[in-house]
């Protein structure tokens, strides 16, 4: 007796334990649709938040139709953009056409579907940044200029003529908080004047199409000017002749200066004494520059 009555005691405790379980356990929480992205006016993704799980296993299916038509379609694709993605391949993105998106959510206990969200694929175009952006300090004509260049994002076809895209260029010193925004158009390079010796610049790039956002800026690329210093006075150390019918000249240079240094010599020739073959005594420069340049005179035979 005592026995048959501790079995159904743990019976109806077990039995009210599973009803307040099942009291607890709920549908999934309301997802969201947070953006739809398209790099180049070909294909997009978008992306979704999801909602609470209640504790359960939740299954998350993406569904679309198209404006002016009924039928229903299954995100095309979940993997290919990550985690809580749709993605849109060529086949499946359509130009100058509305999308109703939306998520729904679904465990063992119940359902939940987010808000509606409308997508025309020419308004959310944004490429991604350009890449490959090299920095050189130039030095021309005795003019110091910062020579900036770039590549286009890699998914956008500007060879073909049927997407152009725009750049601007940013940079600031390391010191300053404020950027400087330049646009550039459409090319791919840019020359930046009016910079301040001594100082480290940062440089980014961002792009966009004809239709649609900017992209992000590209990641910082950094420069250090030079201090615009005069290279030192390089030194001719000698010249030699082995035969008497060709010679070579050595110099040594002077400091850089920190910059890129070219050096020239120059030379001239008068008859020394006319009866004999070779005879002429040359007058030498060894000259460099970047910003300035130094002199050195030495007179050979």
């Amino acid at each position: 007796m005592k026995q048959n009555l501790a079995s159904s005691v743990r019976f109806i405790l077990l039995l009210f334990l599973n009803i307040e379980c099942l009291n607890e356990q709920s549908p999934p929480g309301k997802p969201e649709v947070l953006k739809c992205r398209s790099p180049e006016m070909e294909t997009f993704t978008c992306w979704w938040k999801p909602g609470s799980d209640s504790g359960l296993p939740t299954n998350y299916t993406l569904l679309y139709n198209k404006e002016g038509k009924e039928q229903i379609y299954e995100c095309p694709d979940y993997r290919t953009a990550g985690p809580n993605t749709c993605y849109f391949d060529k086949k499946h993105t359509n130009l100058w056409t509305s999308y109703n998106i939306s998520v729904k959510a679904t465990n063992e206990v119940g359902s939940n579907i987010s808000n509606p969200h409308y997508v025309d694929v020419t308004s959310i175009v944004q490429p991604d940044p350009p890449v490959n952006l090299s920095l050189q300090i130039i030095q021309s004509a005795g003019i110091l200029y910062l020579w900036a260049k770039w590549s286009p994002p890699p998914l956008v076809d500007v060879r073909s003529g049927w997407l152009i895209l725009h750049y601007e260029l940013r940079l600031k010193s390391e010191e300053r908080e404020e950027w400087e925004t330049i646009f550039v158009g459409q090319q791919a390079h840019y020359k930046v004047f009016k910079l301040h010796p001594g100082l480290k610049y940062i440089v980014q790039v961002h792009c966009m199409l004809d239709h649609g956002k900017w992209s992000e800026w590209s990641s910082e690329s950094y420069i250090q000017i030079p201090s615009g210093q005069p290279p030192g006075r390089p030194e001719l150390l000698r010249c030699r002749s082995p035969e008497k019918e060709t010679f070579t000249c050595w110099w040594k240079p002077g400091s850089d200066g920190g910059l890129p240094t070219n050096y020239t010599l120059f030379y001239t020739g008068f008859c020394l004494k006319p009866l004999f073959q070779n005879a002429l005594k040359y007058s030498m420069q060894c000259c460099c520059s970047h910003v300035g340049s130094r002199i050195l005179e030495r007179q050979g035979e």
